[in-house]
């Protein structure tokens, strides 16, 4: 067993020895257990005896350290060296709760800069040991109540002994914040209420937990209010505060409940505010300088003061409530002035106003009503219309009396009245039958211009009153519209639809048409009618059947006196076009825009052609119902002649004729530039004609100089043989004439010297060259003979091969 136990205390080193020394020692284990385990130790690491009795032997220093939970702390430790060459190896922090480290800075592998730091779990997030300070310390943050005990400081260094400190945690717990609770148990803060004056106040406060147990107080500012409490449990502690009636001066006062266990801190404390409702304590209604005139607004004051919130004013007319007030509240909240903008009517004579105030949300409802009597209420006239009595308004008809009554109300009476007839005022006529008699307007036998609006007006000192507009509904018999199409074009056995439009009161007409001309009389039963409307369709057969339809109506009141009538006329081809121009021109289409000339009659179209400008072919012929056109697919930059027709059933109209030409493709512009072109079939024409006229210049040129070159070379043989027979010594010599004349003859036999040679201009053959003129030089045998051999004076037959042409 000796031997089991001594290989297990041999797998640790003397730190570890000294370690469990030390956690016996703060443990305080059993003395004589202790000393069999110091007694083995010593056995067998007899090297660190010495330092493990100083460890047993010798007293830690404590530190004691006051916080709260929650609150951090500093627990110091002395990490400095004895010697200067020495230094901190590892640091190592225990509770009295665990004998396993709960902090470790580890320094032996590097500084103590470079240190490691390791932490336990329930030390993770809130420790940390910091070694820039002096002395050191391990920072707690936040504080539990787990932490309360003693902590161990063990400091190893490479050669100081191993240095322990304690530091004693000993923690405050604080009480919970007051939670302050009404009669209904419901927790309260910041503004309760609002409560009634008169009203009871109970409160109660609470407070939870703390160590020692707290001092619950009541307060109101700086004045304490009760301090007794009650423990409800062991945790819980209550004070219960009662006011029995709250008056006008508790308004919005504070009052705060503290709790309190240690100087060291300040107490928690939680206030509220008492809100209240007042009761209004006064209202009256501004009399002075009122006065009422109908039609006209007039503000009334009522006022009001003492309630909280501020109070309700409320107006009202007899038993009807008037809504068309506007409060406004004073500064304090205290008072109210309520201004009601009352816009009286005659009926309002003698009737009262009052105005109520109230505090809607006091539960004692109390109003204060003030009134006044309106004495007298003036008014602008008010004026009615209608016509006479005796009258039937929808069986007035042309011929007939109508007279009107203007019924009229005022105060102070009227002292002008007027009438008008379509908004312009009308005076007493006798010949037009209009005669005005103060509210009375009578017109004499009423005709179509007396049909429209009548009003009555009249004036009084209060203003004018205008009465209400009525019609006056005259019936008569049809008569033809004005502004409408009188005359119609068509063709043989071509329909024409013509239409006769009517003013007809009543409005149900009955229609009759009929045809007219020098030739017959006879009546159309092709027609179509609806209200004021008759639609007649009518077709010619042969020229004899032009002429004049005549449009009848009849309704309730009597036969149209004049008829409408309506000109039957040949159609004829329409009109050119005009006014043409281009629109929307691309490098491969065109679009053309004109504006219509006259149909003939009858209904027209439209149609364009479009040929080439060059050859005048026909490339594309496109109609439309009207004169737009839209031309595609087009070739571009080339130029086109267009030709726009009208036609109808009776043909078609004069050609309108204009150039137009498709833009330049983008491609081709850019490589082109500004280069004139020309068509192709143009240019080439051009070249072969010019290289056909050259062609024959140029052979009958050539064929000239050939006859003339042989008549010279004959005259030239001529001439040698003579001279050579009549010198025959010159054989064999060496002049300068014969061999110049041997050596020239065997190099240009066609040579001849004394004839005159022709230049042949062939510079105007050439484009845009000016043609030179025909010389001839005569080269004579004297300057021949003068040349030299050894070309000493080479001039002269320089000159001779340039007048002779090969």
């Amino acid at each position: 067993m000796f031997s089991s136990l001594k290989g297990y205390l041999t797998c640790f080193n003397s730190e570890f020895v000294v370690r469990i020394v030390t956690t016996m020692k703060v443990k305080q284990t059993n003395t004589s257990l202790m000393s069999v385990l110091m007694w083995t130790f010593t056995f067998l690491y007899t090297a660190r005896t010495e330092e493990i009795l100083r460890a047993m032997t010798e007293k830690i220093p404590r530190t004691e350290v006051y916080t709260l939970v929650g609150h951090p702390a500093q627990l110091p430790c002395d990490i400095t060296t004895e010697f200067s060459n020495d230094e901190v190896a590892l640091v190592l922090w225990y509770n009295n709760k665990s004998p396993s480290p709960l902090y470790s800075l580890d320094a032996r592998r590097g500084s103590l800069r470079n240190s490691r730091h390791w932490r336990s779990d329930e030390m993770a997030s809130r420790a940390y040991f910091n070694i820039k300070d002096i002395p050191a310390y391990l920072a707690l943050d936040p504080v539990t109540e787990d932490d309360e005990g003693v902590f161990t400081c063990r400091v190893d260094f490479y050669k100081s002994r191993t240095r322990y400190q304690e530091v004693g945690v000993n923690l405050i717990v604080l009480p919970s914040k007051p939670v302050i609770r009404d009669e209904t148990g419901q927790a309260q803060q910041s503004l309760i209420g609002p409560y009634n004056e008169g009203d009871t106040l109970s409160l109660s406060c609470e407070v939870f937990g703390g160590n020692p147990q707290p001092n619950v107080t009541w307060w109101r500012e700086s004045v304490l209010l009760d301090n007794s409490m009650e423990i409800k449990t062991s945790s819980t502690v209550r004070n219960i505060l009662k006011i029995p009636s709250l008056q006008r001066h508790d308004l919005m006062a504070a009052f705060i409940c503290e709790a309190s266990n240690n100087d060291l801190t300040s107490p928690f404390s939680t206030s509220v505010t008492v809100d209240m409702n007042f009761r209004p304590l006064e209202v009256h209604l501004v009399e002075e300088g009122l006065h009422l005139s109908a039609g006209k607004p007039a503000e009334i004051e009522c006022y009001t003061a003492g309630s909280r919130p501020p109070a309700t004013i409320s107006w009202w007319k007899g038993n009807v409530r008037l809504m068309t007030a506007k409060s406004v509240v004073s500064v304090n909240g205290n008072a109210t002035t309520s201004i009601l903008t009352f816009t009286p009517s005659l009926e309002d004579n003698g009737v009262y106003l009052s105005c109520a105030a109230e505090n809607r949300h006091y539960y004692y409802q109390q109003q204060l009503i003030s009134t006044y009597y309106v004495a007298k209420c003036t008014y602008a006239p008010q004026v009615f219309l209608r016509l006479g009595s005796k009258l039937r308004h929808s069986h007035i008809q042309e011929g007939n009396d109508v007279y009107f009554e203007c019924n009229i109300r005022s105060n102070p009476t009227a002292t002008y009245i007027g009438w008008t007839f379509k908004g312009q005022e009308i005076f007493t006529n006798t010949t037009l039958g209009i005669i005005v008699s103060n509210q009375t307007l009578v017109l004499q036998k009423v005709q179509l211009t007396n049909r429209g609006h009548y009003t009555c007006i009249a004036t009084n000192s209060e203003g004018r009153g205008e009465s209400n507009s009525v019609f006056l509904r005259v019936q008569y018999a049809p008569i033809c519209e004005p502004n409408q199409e009188y005359i119609y074009r068509t063709g043989l056995d071509e329909p024409v639809p013509v239409t006769c439009k009517l003013r007809s009161d009543p409005p149900d007409v009955l229609y009759s048409w009929s045809f007219n001309n020098s030739y017959d009389n006879y009546e159309v039963f092709t027609f179509t009618s609806k209200g004021t409307t008759s639609v007649a369709t009518y077709t010619p057969k042969s020229k004899y059947e032009f002429g004049t339809l005549v449009c009848i109506g009849t309704n309730s009141v009597g036969m149209q006196q004049s008829p409408c009538t309506f000109e039957i006329i040949p159609a004829g081809i329409p009109e050119p076009v005009r006014n043409c121009s281009f629109i929307n021109q691309t490098d491969d289409g065109i679009g053309l825009e004109c504006i219509e000339g006259y149909d003939g009659g009858l209904k027209q179209q439209f149609y364009v052609e479009v040929q080439e400008a060059l050859n005048g072919r026909l490339i594309l012929n496109i109609s439309s119902q009207s004169p737009w056109f839209s031309i595609k697919n087009l070739p571009s930059g080339s130029s086109f002649t267009f030709k726009i027709y009208s036609f109808n059933t009776q043909g078609k109209s004069e050609p309108v004729v204009f150039q137009g030409k498709t833009l330049q493709a983008l491609g081709s512009r850019a490589n082109q530039g500004t280069k004139w072109t020309i068509p192709i079939n143009a240019i080439l024409t051009a070249l072969v004609s010019i290289l056909a006229v050259l062609i024959v210049i140029a052979v009958c040129a050539v064929f000239i100089l050939k006859i003339r070159l042989m008549k010279k070379k004959d005259e030239r043989e001529t001439r040698n043989n003579k001279m050579h027979c009549s010198n025959c010594e010159w054989k064999g010599s060496t002049t300068i004439e014969s061999d110049s004349k041997d050596s020239l003859e065997e190099k240009c036999p066609d040579v001849i010297p004394d004839v005159k040679y022709l230049e042949v201009p062939f510079s105007s053959i050439e484009k845009n060259s000016e043609p030179t003129k025909t010389s001839i030089q005569e080269v004579t045998k004297d300057s021949f003979s003068a040349t030299t051999i050894n070309g000493q004076s080479k001039k002269p037959f320089q000159n001779y091969m340039q007048e002779t042409v090969t």
